[in-house]
């Protein structure tokens, strides 16, 4: 990318003069920009193909007032397209157009992109298919692999401030075999030769053959892996505590200060870790970023908000999928913290059950409760240890149960899940992080699913 996010707040002085001018009594807004560079690359089992570089600019000014919110966007990032769509906005909200244009030539917006280094990038993530692929006979792989690069800045009344948000590489598709099909999902904003290492580990999973072995029906005691609970944290706890003006709330955040889980648990949102893909330093609204407490000593505690939710009083979590959407307050990096059991004393506790390895997906009702993973890969526990692995299956329950039935020891480390992927509500897919360690969870309903 040859811009970078300092270029977006070069006339930060003009811009923040502008959008004071824009803003009357009882309105508040701010001027948002995106710069967007995507590298694309399809794969396959008989290799990669040649990859595509789009680009793409934007500039929106925001306005609200009580609970109406007035977005009006337009195509660049340079000082016309503020201009032009502060104009707009005045217009739309019966000010007068006070902005005239600029003497001189309109300066030029980024020509075709470019992307130095490609032709090495291209050649890495070419040879870590090749060996997560020895062999592809009986494959057949369908991803979509790209390295998405943004740089976002907010102009407020009173200052510019960069957003501060970390290129990452992302995969998505499907793999099939003779046995069935599964999606795939990956996500790192890793360095990039250590995130296509990962990438390759996760096609190596992902393309072993499914287990015959069918679970079993009904309730069962199931330990979820690291990268399993840190999606059952996102689905579960996660969006239930997301502010949304004008709903009745979520079933969590009805019970707030209450115990819904065993003493000494602890869940933070925290868009501060920069290892993990939904950091940043300023959110879409230009509010400082700031971890939020959502669980603490197993009491509901926190939610997250942005300004349309809280108004001054917004933590850091509005959000927006990019330059054309509004922003709703997202997470960002869902931590949770460990315990001190290892997977061992784990297996034991659970005596009889599951252990899930990998959920492909999850979806969760905030305000009933009810949630569904759906578990891609999974190994019986039977006296306390693993035996063979089971075919795919989903899992459900009602999340305040599910928190209820929760084993009080957990998993000693917590390392980030690379499964997560990006997190899609309302039609608004965003960069999102977890942390989790291993956990144990009591009586969840287990469900077959159909090759």
């Amino acid at each position: 990318m040859r811009s970078g996010p300092r270029d977006l707040v070069e006339d930060a002085e003009d811009a923040v003069r502008i959008l004071s001018g824009l803003l009357r009594r009882g309105e508040a807004g701010e001027a948002f920009r995106e710069l967007r560079q995507v590298v694309t690359w399809k794969a396959s089992e008989a290799g990669l193909l040649s990859p595509s570089v789009t680009a793409e600019r934007g500039t929106a000014i925001r306005i609200r007032r009580g609970g109406q919110l007035l977005l009006v966007a337009r195509s660049g990032t340079g000082p016309d397209a503020l201009r032009d769509a502060a104009r707009e906005a005045s217009r739309r909200t019966g000010g007068s157009p006070f902005l005239k244009r600029r003497g001189g030539s309109r300066a030029p917006e980024e020509g075709a992109p470019s992307s130095p280094g490609l032709a090495d990038r291209t050649a890495a993530l070419a040879s870590a298919l090749a060996r997560a692929l020895p062999d592809p006979r009986g494959l057949s792989v369908s991803l979509v692999v790209s390295q998405v690069g943004v740089a976002r800045a907010v102009i407020t009344p009173h200052a510019a401030h960069v957003c501060g948000i970390a290129p990452r590489l992302q995969a998505s598709g499907v793999v099939r075999r003779s046995d069935g099909r599964r999606p795939f999902a990956f996500q790192s904003c890793a360095p990039f030769d250590l995130a296509v290492e990962a990438f390759a580990r996760s096609v190596q999973e992902a393309v072993r053959p499914g287990a015959p072995v069918p679970p079993p029906n009904g309730e069962a005691d199931v330990i979820l892996s690291p990268s399993a609970a840190a999606i059952f944290w996102h689905e579960a706890v996660g969006h239930p505590l997301e502010a949304e003006p004008g709903e009745k709330g979520s079933m969590l955040s009805r019970v707030a200060r209450a115990a819904v889980a065993s003493p000494g648990l602890e869940l933070t949102d925290d868009p501060f870790r920069a290892d993990l893909p939904g950091g940043y330093l300023f959110d879409d609204e230009g509010t400082p970023a700031r971890p939020v407490r959502l669980i603490e000593d197993g009491r509901v505690v926190g939610l997250l908000s942005d300004k349309r939710t809280a108004g001054a009083s917004s933590n850091g979590h509005g959000r927006c999928a990019d330059w054309r959407r509004p922003p709703r307050p997202r997470l960002s990096n869902l931590v949770v913290s460990p315990g001190r059991a290892t997977h061992e004393e784990l297996l034991a506790l659970c005596g009889t059950g599951l252990f899930v390895r990998e959920i492909s997906a999850g979806t969760a009702d905030p305000e009933s409760g009810r949630f569904a993973l759906f578990v891609e890969r999974a190994d019986s526990i039977r006296r306390g240890r693993a035996a063979g692995p089971v075919g795919r299956f989903a899992l459900t329950g009602d999340i305040l149960g599910a928190l209820r039935r929760l084993e009080g020891e957990r998993g000693d480390s917590a390392p980030g899940a690379p499964g997560l992927g990006l997190c899609v509500k309302g039609g608004d897919p965003l960069p999102v992080g977890g942390a989790s360690p291993s956990i144990l969870i009591h009586g969840l309903l287990v469900r077959r699913v159909v090759p």
